[in-house]
């Protein structure tokens, strides 16, 4: 880490350059016409000195434009319209130049990633099974946190634990739910393990969202083994006076949601934002609880970014979260816990310097922290709960056929079932709790965790547009409570992205991490693909190809390598490994109208840290964590849009089928037997979605579907006849619908109603947790300033 500040020392010392003597304004003129020679007015024209907008302006109803310069030099011209590629031209200004631009279809969408390589890349080259959120997208959809934002990308499949801010945990491709790579603003967010709640980031803080799918350890190391979600949140404006933004909402549930922003920059060298979000609700069952189920998080975040000199570029920022709330449980079967508490506080922060060192090179320094603060507690002991329960199905048998819960019983009901068996339908039978299931134990469960960390990134280019990348990665983590638990972290990483004639592209790279815990591992990638068909205007506007293949891995967490009081720690174990693979195409037909793509991945898990059981026979009697688990996924994920508006109709449809499998296991579970699917990975998912506007206002109506999956509710059941241990182990699937609309007030005013799960539908996340009921919510967003 110290090469690495030294280093990012030593590229700060090279910002300051000598101003350019004043001399004489000149001009740069010319013409943007399309591929067939007609003119396109409305473009914006854009003159960059390094990596500064210097002068800006748009072309005329003839297509013409006139940019005045500063002074003489060489300048990066570049025309933007959208719908068409951007054009760019190198310009030595003496006097009056003249630089035309001729611009070919593009791509709609045609946005900057940079999760996929690490470096700015047109979403047209982008090969990597990909998606990218906007904040537009997410007030359509009418998001309130970033699990609502990623349930809409196929493939995903999140599941909360109750209401708005409970646990919800991601599997991506039938992965596991620590299987994601998550950063904010660049900064890993991720827990020791790759643990990590989409429940506690507020939709009103992100500006957009990113999400690669596949292994990605190539680039990002640990947790990058199903995929990398980059959350950037809002930044302020390259120029103008300061403004006021922000929104404020409220409804069904004691429900209220807000934002304040204040968002400004100046001469298109510095910009500058300062943000708080609050969310709270009462939660949606308070006929089930003996006492409140409340749910508060504040969140602030600040950026501020300069342009130093023409080619060096700096942003720092933060953002720090509070979240309180309670842990009620599986309150289904029982009354919920009481004296619960599950409360949060994270913080981040980076600094950023990138800088152009020639037309051809340059890199990126970055130092970051982040500091997670966890507390579980269970004050009260509650009476124990006896769960009664008329289940159908074979205990030990493979979903679907397993046990599944007809309907819960109370004791009277039990007890005269139980008298007469004759009663109960065929196939059906009476479990209870076991002898030792159903107990409340007060606990205090508490983690502070620290993660400081640096980067450095160089980039070269070479024959025109193939990029070279090498860079490193530092980081440490503790765990504040021992520091006895420490690990880091060095790593080495290069890629090479090939691009032949802008139609087909190639990016291949590997990553060396080394770590005194699992020694060296060298993780691969490999991303190809293209255009057989490029972008034109006709009936099949283009068509485009994709194959990748990676290898992840997700080191193990700081529980598994020294244990607890419950369980013994294994400072051998290695991390878990993956290797992706996925293939796939994509079409557009009537000039881009519309869209279709299908893709096929297969994942195979190896080395999974399982929970062993170590009973008599010399064992110590505390279960142990080995690598032994096994597990595999494979699947086919289908997409289709209107992507034009067709009338003021926009419209998306989306479909995901996951096969999963447990290959090998040590538990005696029968959920986590061979052959049986993984938990909470529905085998079939899909949504759709349609967007209507009319002059101020606008439609949203978007449907999410569910399949029925396999499932455990962890309630330690009996059945009556016999005593064999068996669980409810079958989750019905469900459909919502969310309809909402917005009308623009004023200028600077949109005003919005949302109605959640229109048809009111009774659901279970995961086993045991009811899903939020029919929910209506209204509010305004707002917009003052320059």
């Amino acid at each position: 880490m110290i090469r690495s500040l030294a280093l990012l020392a030593l590229v700060a010392c090279v910002l300051a350059q000598p101003p350019a003597a004043a001399q004489a304004p000149v001009s740069v003129t010319g013409v943007v016409s399309d591929s067939s020679g007609g003119v396109l007015p409305g473009a914006t024209i854009e003159a960059l000195r390094g990596i500064r907008i210097v002068a800006a302006t748009t072309t005329g109803p003839e297509g013409a434009y006139r940019l005045a310069l500063p002074s003489e030099g060489t300048y990066r011209v570049t025309a933007r319209l959208d719908g068409f590629a951007a054009g760019a031209a190198e310009v030595v200004a003496a006097g009056a130049a003249t630089a035309n631009f001729r611009l070919e279809i593009a791509p709609l969408r045609d946005t900057v990633v940079v999760t996929a390589s690490r470096t700015a890349e047109g979403r047209a080259s982008v090969m990597e099974s990909h998606a990218v959120i906007t904040a537009e997208e997410i007030r359509t959809l009418g998001s309130s946190s970033l699990a609502d934002v990623l349930r809409h990308v196929p493939g995903f499949s999140l599941e909360a634990t109750g209401r708005d801010g409970s646990l919800t945990s991601l599997y991506s491709r039938g992965g596991e739910s620590d299987y994601n790579h998550v950063l904010i603003d660049g900064v890993r967010v991720n827990g020791t393990g790759g643990d990590y709640d989409f429940g506690r980031v507020s939709a009103a803080e992100i500006e957009r969202v990113e999400v690669v799918r596949g292994a990605q350890s190539a680039l990002y190391g640990s947790d990058a083994i199903g995929s990398v979600i980059q959350i950037f949140t809002k930044r302020g404006v390259e120029d103008g006076g300061p403004r006021l933004s922000g929104s404020v909402e409220g409804g069904s549930f004691g429900s209220s949601r807000g934002d304040l922003r204040l968002r400004g920059g100046a001469r298109r060298r510095l910009d500058y934002q300062l943000g708080v979000t609050y969310r709270g609700t009462d939660g949606a069952f308070e006929d089930r609880l003996t006492e409140p189920d409340r749910f508060d998080q504040a969140t602030i975040d600040a950026n501020v970014g300069a342009i130093l000199g023409d080619n060096t570029r700096l942003r720092t920022g933060m953002r720090y979260s509070d979240a309180r709330a309670n842990s009620v449980g599986p309150i289904v079967y029982a009354a919920g816990d009481t004296g619960t508490s599950y409360d949060t506080d994270d913080l981040t922060w980076h600094a950023d310097l990138d800088q152009r060192l020639s037309s051809r090179v340059d890199h990126a320094a970055t130092v970051s922290y982040f500091r997670s603060g966890r507390q579980s507690a269970d004050a009260i002991r509650d009476p124990r709960q006896v769960v009664h329960a008329l289940l159908a199905g074979e205990p030990g048998a493979l979903y679907p056929a397993g046990p599944r819960l007809v309907r819960l019983l109370d004791r009277h009901e039990f007890d005269a079932l139980a008298a007469d068996a004759s009663q109960l339908p065929a196939g059906q039978f009476l479990a209870q709790s076991g002898p030792f299931s159903g107990y409340d134990y007060p606990f205090t469960f508490e983690t502070q965790y620290r993660r400081p960390s640096a980067r450095y990134q160089l980039n070269a280019t070479w024959l025109e547009s193939q990029v070279l990348s090498a860079g490193y990665d530092y980081y440490r983590e503790t765990n504040a409570l021992d520091e006895l638990q420490r690990i880091e972290n060095h790593s080495w990483f290069v890629q090479q992205q090939l691009n032949v004639a802008d139609a087909w592209f190639v990016t291949g790279g590997a990553r060396i991490d080394d770590n005194p815990h699992y020694g060296t591992a060298v993780n691969p990638k490999l991303s190809a693909g293209g255009y057989p068909l490029p972008f034109r205007s006709g009936a099949l506007s283009s068509v485009r190809v994709s194959a990748n293949v990676g290898r992840g891995i997700k080191n193990p967490s700081f529980s598994q390598l020294y244990g607890s009081q419950w369980v013994d720690g294994d400072l051998s174990l290695q991390p878990e490994q993956a290797i992706t693979i996925d293939a796939g195409a994509e079409l557009t037909f009537d000039d881009q109208r519309w869209l279709a793509r299908v893709t096929w991945f297969a994942n195979d898990y190896t080395d999974q840290i399982a929970y062993a059981p170590s009973l008599g026979f010399g064992g110590d009697g505390i279960a142990d964590y080995v690598n032994v688990d096994g597990s595999r996924a494979s699947g086919v994920e289908l997409e289709a849009g209107l992507e034009r508006p067709l009338g003021g109709l926009t419209a998306s449809a989306w479909y995901a089928l996951v096969d999963t499998e447990v290959v090998t296991n040590v538990s005696t579970s029968e959920q986590f037997q061979p052959g049986q699917p993984l938990l909470r990975r529905p085998r079939h998912s899909g949504g759709a979605r349609v967007d209507y506007t009319r002059g101020r206002g606008s439609l949203h109506l978007n449907v999410r579907a569910t399949g029925s999956r396999h499932d455990s509710a962890f309630l330690g059941l009996q059945r009556l006849s016999d005593g064999r241990p068996v669980d409810i182990t079958v989750n019905p699937g469900y459909v919502l619908l969310r309809l909402g609309g917005q009308y623009r007030a004023g200028k600077d005013l949109n005003l919005f109603l949302r109605i959640e799960n229109l048809t009111d539908a009774v659901y279970e996340g995961a086993l045991g947790y009811p899903g939020l009921p029919r929910a209506l919510m209204a509010g305004a967003r707002f917009d003052f300033g320059e």
